[in-house]
């Protein structure tokens, strides 16, 4: 998708990704609003589908079925995604506070995060339940569950019940005893030992639904042997069993909590008019009854004047007038009224391949129904994963901005004073000593070299890669860091050099002080801090640092010093460039991504020293020019040769996938340049690993020659301090002039 021209003015924020805001973000990457920027906040790279949950449970659908891919649609988009969880909001200041990230300031919030069961109000249901929301925990409890059944003895009784009796319990119930049925039978097993609870209050199953619906669902119940108990309010919960306000008890091993749901407490905590089920209060316009500037919708906002039950059906609907709503919001018009439906179609499954419709006070069911609704549940979800190439620019709401042509360059493209200062004073202090530098701000920094030292340097810049200025400047500040690692140095300062897209100063400023603080983070890991750098406005970001290391002239590693028969050991899987290319092109999955990321962000520190302790003979780090371009550079100009053993090689998951696709990076075919160093390449013709050798890296693993009599102790040791897939990859053989043999 092309990057809009405009400048940004406004900051949209978008928390979570419920289906109100995944119909109003698809709706709105059509027809994009021009000089907004728009962030989406989520603590799942993948959110589920709720309509198809059941189907997932019960084994007809897989997990990339029922989940949209928020990392990879935002990608498509032109839209920030920030992987996080919220902790809190402050409308005053007009800032969202995130686990693991600096704050982010908005001028327009939306909050869509849904509303799980209420575990608070009965004793020992939080300890001894899973609820059925998150549905991330519920997909980790089913899949241990369903473990424990198929080591189970088939002679030793299982209860397992659901407290609640609403449509997203009996759903779940009865599809995990059909995909447990299902299981014990394939293996010839009995499955009578197996009993199910349907446990409700008050009330009968089903309340909101018709009578035939009601019916129908009893008769379901009947023929599959699942016990219903009505009338039975839990009081308490214990290891093991539920137990009534009347003393009553049911014997349960495993207990889903299914209960009427309540939001976030974190809303009601910031000032903003809530329910007293923590659901925030909005009107017609879906915004907060206390603040304006705030919408909400789905399961997590309750509309004063037109309740509904908490339905993903109502969420869906919400999508397009939220998204007009914010459109008109951040245009300065007049805001458009929503009343969602009265009647609805309710479509709910039985565990296998049938399904009971209602709409009003009509009911049928059938498996004809199963296919209705799997076609409707099936269209939903392709609306984000067939993903088209999107037109050019469509004008949304016009703002008026400085025409970027018109922007200076030279030293007039820097970013202000202000800004700049606001910024360092909220940057760590360096923790060893400058002479001169942000300390002591001047024109230049001012470091002293400790005598015998050995003064190690090195520069790194590149464009962004990925929407998140946070987490990308640590992943800078990790690959520019790598070089020092892999020469066996130890960091001592480092220099900023910074290009920003043009935007309002108060976008500058945030995606600055982002940038600078993820990168000041991996830096006080290491011992270091940043002493000084430039900054710049363009059309795009970059992000690079000058690195300052020191060494003592006998523990310098350098690419040259391999020995025959040294052991060549990886810390790091490989993919990044493959994946990162597939992500530009809107087609790598986001757990991928987000997978990635977290190797990216994993830093050599600690693997450099573990190497240089060791005596590793050489070392280089693994980037752009792949690993057979970098043992190329460590055997060139020897006799020796190289052997690989391609099976061993750590891998990224989705890489081969993206590389099986043909979704190379960009410098993959200049990599393939050092193919002629592979002495019997065509052997291994059409194997997918073989491209895994041309694929750049960012912020990749070290690539250590470790003599073989120490290469064991030394993977066992990088493999506990923290680098799982640390492994030898091959060896050095005492003949070759600079070739490698692929094993």
């Amino acid at each position: 998708m092309q990057q809009d021209p405009t400048p940004a003015s406004k900051h949209l924020i978008l928390i979570g990704g419920g289906h109100a805001h995944a119909i109003a973000l698809l709706m709105m990457a059509m027809n994009k609003p021009a000089g907004v920027r728009i962030t989406l906040i989520s603590n799942l790279v993948q959110t589920p589908y709720s309509g198809m949950l059941p189907g997932l449970i019960a084994g007809h659908y897989s997990f990339d079925q029922v989940h949209i891919d928020l990392g990879r649609f935002c990608r498509y988009a032109g839209i920030d995604f920030i992987e996080d969880t919220v902790t809190g909001i402050d409308p005053l200041n007009r800032t969202v506070q995130c686990l693991n990230h600096p704050d982010f300031s908005y001028d327009l919030l939306s909050i869509d995060t849904g509303s799980t069961p209420d575990l608070s109000t009965i004793p020992g249901a939080a300890e001894f339940t899973t609820g059925v929301k998150p549905v991330k925990p519920l997909l980790a409890y089913w899949d241990a569950l369903q473990n424990r059944v198929l080591q189970g003895d088939d002679q030793q009784d299982i209860h397992i019940g659901t407290v609640g009796g609403g449509a997203s319990a009996v759903e779940v119930m009865l599809a995990m005893q059909y995909k447990l049925h299902k299981l014990l039978s394939k293996e010839q097993r009995r499955t009578s030992h197996l009993h199910f609870h349907i446990i409700c209050g008050p009330q009968q199953i089903l309340t909101g639904h018709n009578n035939r619906v009601k019916k129908r669902y009893l008769n379901v119940l009947k023929q599959r042997n699942i016990a219903l108990h009505t009338g039975f309010r839990v009081a308490q919960v214990k290891q093991g069993r539920v137990i009534s306000d009347t003393g009553e008890v049911i014997e349960l091993d495993e207990i889903i909590w299914a209960t009427s749901a309540s939001g976030a407490q974190w809303p009601a905590r910031a000032g903003l008019e809530c329910a007293d089920n923590g659901c925030i209060r909005v009107n017609d316009y879906l915004q907060s009854l206390s603040h304006p500037e705030i919408f909400a919708t789905g399961d997590i906002a309750d509309m004063v004047n037109h309740p509904r039950p908490k339905a993903g059906v109502f969420a869906v609907r919400q999508g397009a007038p939220l998204l007009r709503n914010l459109l008109a919001a951040l245009a300065g018009q007049p805001l458009i009224r929503f009343r969602p439906q009265q009647q609805f179609l309710s479509l709910i499954s039985t565990g296998d391949r049938y399904a009971v419709a209602s709409r009003g006070p009509f009911s049928f069911a059938g498996f004809w129904v199963w296919r209705w609704k799997d076609r409707i549940d099936q269209k939903f979800m392709q609306r984000f994963s067939d993903l088209t190439q999107l037109p050019d620019q469509i004008p949304g709401a016009q703002l008026k901005i400085e025409n970027p042509d018109m922007r200076c360059g030279g030293c007039g493209a820097k970013v202000g004073h202000s800004i700049l200062n606001r910024v360092l004073k909220q940057l760590p202090p360096p923790p060893n000593d400058i002479e001169i530098g942000l300390n002591r701000p001047d024109d230049a920094a001012v470091i002293e070299v400790p005598p015998g030292k050995l003064l190690v340097q090195s520069v790194d810049s590149f464009r962004q890669l990925v929407s998140d200025d946070y987490l990308f400047g640590q992943i800078a500040a990790n690959h520019a860091l790598g070089d020092i690692f892999a020469m066996g140095a130890i960091p001592h300062s480092a220099q900023a050099i910074v290009c920003l897209p043009y935007a309002s100063d108060e976008i500058v400023e945030q995606r600055l002080r982002h940038l600078l603080l993820g990168a000041s983070k991996v830096f006080t890991e290491c011992g270091i801090g940043l002493i000084g750098g430039h900054t710049s406005e363009g059309a795009e970001l970059t992000l690079g640092f000058t690195i300052n290391g020191l060494a003592e002239r006998q523990q310098l590693l350098t690419k040259q010093g391999l020995q025959p028969g040294d052991r060549l050991i990886i810390t790091k899987p490989l993919g990044t460039g493959t994946l990162f290319a597939s992500d530009m092109r809107s087609q790598a999955q986001g757990r991928w991504i987000s997978q990635a990321l977290q190797h990216m962000l994993h830093s050599n520190y600690r693997a450099s020293k573990i190497l240089t302790a060791a005596g590793a003979h050489a070392c280089t780090d693994i980037t752009g020019f792949g690993l057979l371009g970098h043992l190329h550079e460590m055997l060139d100009g020897s006799s020796l040769g190289a052997r690989l053993w391609l099976e061993k090689l750590p891998v990224m998951e989705g890489a081969l996938a993206c590389l099986r696709a043909g979704l190379f990076s960009s410098l993959h075919p200049q990599n393939r340049k050092f193919s002629p160093f592979l002495d019997n390449l065509d052997e291994f013709s059409g194997d997918t690993l073989t491209e895994l050798l041309f694929d750049p890296q960012t912020a990749g693993g070290l690539l250590a020659a470790v003599s073989s009599d120490q290469a064991d102790a030394v993977v066992a040791e990088l493999q506990a301090a923290g680098y799982p897939e640390a492994c030898a990859i091959g060896s050095i053989r005492p003949e070759g002039n600079g070739s490698v043999t692929l094993m």
